[in-house]
């Protein structure tokens, strides 16, 4: 009983990144971002996958680390699956912490419940990129290609990009057809990733349906500074960078605030762009986390504004976790996004 009591917390923990109030404050970070009012810090990448081993071990590979002599096992603690809104579910997951960056890939497996695989084209809104910044992009992509990797980029082949991302860029995708963007700039940035570490840094791509739609809620709601892209662009080393020939797109840029973690929305216009709704069980599914001033006025702000809260067990709002006040909010683009904060402390009596 005391181990299933035990496993129970530790799943917990893991799942809310790391946020606990024990853990002693992160040193500052020289490129974070301001904290707006609402949002004061970033999490994870969360792929939902079809097979957590799998995935594992394709990650671990991907940024050179060793694979976990165990695997996750499977639970199914009440507070964790409302907070997912998967009461009836089994989960398991792991983290990948990602050479340079202060986010880890989270990848959740679920069992027990409905489900089937998204699968988005890049143009398609909801479609997420993984970009990470690498030392050698040649030397990674001929690794990959031997496993078997699917590369999306014109040709299977590196793309020369100008203007905002100056060096050599391509785009594969993992087992699950997450998309994976590697970008070898034309000079590297400084980093805390191992000098034996060809991956050192990481960001995130999203794939949006409408620009001014999505920042009333990224700018207005949570307080990002966006640089937002004015107009749409027929840019030949993008068509060919994402395999999507004749597209043109906008691009806005921003990091999260509290964080260095940039986020680029992308805006297709394209001939075959569709809508594909997901579940958070779905593979294909993605979250991203978020730390916020306060859950329940984050939360109540994003309903009003149309989004669709997930988790359930809370009487339609965010639930109390493990110390933490944490929800699920599903917003336009189909992205969830893991809503948490620790609440005040009661004052000491």
């Amino acid at each position: 009983m005391r181990r299933s009591f035990n496993c129970a917390i530790l799943c917990v923990i893991l799942i809310c990144s790391s946020l606990i109030a024990q853990r002693a404050p992160a040193p500052p970070d020289p490129n974070a971002a301001p904290a707006s009012d609402v949002v004061i810090g970033s999490g994870n990448f969360s792929p939902i996958v079809a097979d957590l081993e799998r995935s594992m071990r394709f990650y671990n590979d991907l940024f050179g680390s060793p694979m976990p002599a165990t695997i996750p096992a499977w639970g199914n603690d009440s507070a964790l699956l409302n907070f997912l809104g998967v009461p009836t579910a089994q989960l398991r997951f792991t983290q990948v912490p990602i050479p340079g960056s202060s986010m880890r890939v989270e990848i959740v497996e679920f069992k027990d419940i409905e489900k089937s695989r998204i699968s988005r084209r890049l143009d398609d809104p909801g479609a997420v990129r993984l970009i990470l910044t690498v030392r050698n992009l040649d030397s990674l992509l001929e690794h990959l290609k031997m496993q078997g990797v699917s590369v999306v980029s014109a040709g299977a082949a590196p793309v020369t990009l100008r203007n905002h991302d100056a060096g050599r860029s391509v785009i594969v995708q993992d087992p699950d057809g997450f998309y994976i963007q590697l970008l070898q700039p034309t000079v590297l940035p400084n980093t805390n990733a191992p000098a034996t570490s060809n991956v050192i840094g990481a960001r995130f791509g999203l794939t949006i349906s409408d620009t001014d739609q999505t920042m009333k809620l990224y700018r207005d709601l949570l307080g990002f500074q966006p640089e937002i892209g004015t107009a749409f662009e027929n840019d030949k080393p993008t068509q060919d960078l994402m395999g999507v020939p004749q597209a043109q797109t906008r691009r806005s840029i921003a990091k999260i605030p509290g964080s260095s973690v940039q986020v680029e929305f992308l805006e297709f216009k394209s001939a075959n762009r569709r809508t594909i709704d997901g579940r958070i069980q779905d593979p294909g599914s993605t979250r991203l986390q978020l730390r916020v001033k306060d859950t329940d006025a984050a939360v109540k702000s994003l309903v009003a504004a149309g989004d669709k809260i997930i988790t359930t067990g809370g009487n339609g709002g965010p639930i109390l976790m493990n110390g933490l006040r944490v929800a699920v909010v599903r917003e336009p683009n189909n992205l969830f996004l893991v809503i948490m904060s620790q609440p005040p402390r009661p004052p000491a009596q």
